[in-house]
């Protein structure tokens, strides 16, 4: 123990005195990389490891144009003008209101009971490895869910400027996931009617076998390192990290949105991070849907499959089919505008701030019968061990990985890399080593 912290020390004072003796050289390494994390994923040098890309989807002119004047005749049936919209929201301004929330559910595998307590400990880590969950949510809060202000009141959905979002994931610099959603055309009368907004699912790409599964991290378990490390250990790893369908089966990624806004009314109450409403959608991914290693929807392929199906039904009363449309679950209160006194006799109300907070979660179920089930003993030891072996590499007062955030009016990125100046410091430890030794 007191050598491994002679080291340490040494280790510490040598990185001191190399980034003393060049003050040219950045100045120092740790405003480098202040530098580095400031500017974030701008560098060609700077290696991805992980990506969370979320986009608000702006609303199409023809789309906008629909929608007014659509509130253009509400309001010349209203009995004044204005009053409309303050009636609409009355309730929901003033004294409050509480959001739709749908729980995303995880399923849960009923496991044999059994008496080896390392046969409890290997189903454990399985179950671990078989669920993934991320997210990513604004900070500072998106703007402009309007795309101006508005004089006829605070739920007022003329020049809507949100129209549902993007979301992309990446590792090691490819895609994982894309998935684009748009506000639901075929409900605007819920707009006036119920202050609520739909979503639909416009489309998805996704490769299974680049997904976030398994999830060995969840186990604490990395691909081993080292001069010590052996073949043997290195082609396990290369086995059980892999995405395999036999594996891993019925895997599903949910998606949940969920969406909050702030915002003062005429009565100056002010209304802090109140939820509106949340969304969903469950994507079951089967090996019969997977071609070229992707999986692929659109909705308007969908919706063409779903109307022949709907015709071959019409013929055939004993024909039976599930539709081949993905649903968007929940529904969301639209985005309160604040009141601006701009003076006693016009006043008017805001473009609406609101901020979002995304999802992502990945499912499956371990294979019971086949694969590393068939020799649990074996997996179990191997797991262990790569466990074990991953703390002993931990290096508590190195940083190898750096996570930057962005929050913009439409988009929000969270990335994990490690940057070029990490290969500065990892030389510099290698030297150090090699002149202790």
């Amino acid at each position: 123990m007191n050598k491994k912290i002679l080291l340490l020390v040494c280790v510490l004072l040598a990185g001191f005195c190399a980034a003393y003796a060049e003050p040219n050289k950045n100045d120092s390494l740790a405003q480098a990389s202040n530098e580095l994390l400031m500017k974030g994923l701008d560098d060609e040098s700077d290696e991805i490891k992980d990506l969370m890309l979320v986009n608000v989807n702006l609303m199409p002119e023809a789309t906008r144009d629909k929608l007014n004047k659509t509130a253009e005749l509400y309001r010349s049936n209203a009995n004044t003008r204005g009053n409309f919209w303050e009636n609409l929201g009355l309730s929901m301004l003033e004294g409050g209101l509480s959001g739709v929330v749908n729980v995303v559910g995880t399923e849960i595998i009923n496991l044999i009971q059994v008496k080896s307590k390392q046969r409890k400990a290997w189903e454990e880590m399985r179950q671990k490895e078989c669920s993934f969950v991320d997210s990513l949510q604004s900070v500072k809060g998106q703007t402009d869910f309007y795309a101006s202000p508005s004089g006829y009141g605070p739920l007022d959905p003329g020049d809507m400027n949100f129209d549902g979002i993007t979301l992309n994931t990446q590792r090691d610099d490819k895609e994982v996931l894309n998935m684009v959603c748009h506000i639901d055309t075929t409900k605007l009368d819920h707009l006036f009617c119920h202050s609520k907004f739909y979503l639909v699912v416009d489309s998805i790409s996704f490769y299974p076998y680049r997904s976030y599964l398994p999830n060995l991290k969840a186990n604490n378990i990395e691909k081993p390192k080292g001069e010590k490390v052996s073949k043997d250990e290195i082609d396990y790893w290369n086995t059980i990290s892999q995405f395999d369908f036999n594996e891993h089966q019925s895997p599903t990624i949910n998606i949940r949105m969920d969406l909050y806004s702030s915002w003062i009314n005429e009565l100056v109450q002010v209304y802090q991070d109140v939820k509106l409403g949340s969304f969903s959608l469950n994507i079951p991914i089967s090996p019969e849907a997977v071609n070229d290693s992707v999986y692929v929807y659109s909705r308007k392929e969908a919706l063409e499959k779903e109307k022949k199906l709907q015709e071959i039904a019409a013929k055939e009363e004993s024909f039976k089919y599930k539709s081949p449309v993905i649903e968007v679950e929940g529904d969301c209160f639209v985005v309160p505008r604040s009141y601006m006194p701009v003076s006693a006799n016009t006043p008017s109300w805001g473009t609406g701030e609101y901020k979002l907070k995304v999802v992502l979660s990945q499912n499956c179920r371990y294979n019971p019968k086949d694969g590393r089930s068939a020799h649990w003993r074996h997996d179990y030891k191997q797991l262990v061990k790569m466990q074990k072996n991953a703390r002993k590499n931990q290096i508590g007062y190195w940083s190898e990985i750096v996570t930057t955030f962005r929050d913009n009016g439409f988009s929000m990125l969270k990335a994990t890399y490690m940057p070029g100046l990490n290969y500065l410091k990892t030389e510099t430890v290698e030297e150090v080593k090699k002149k202790l030794k």
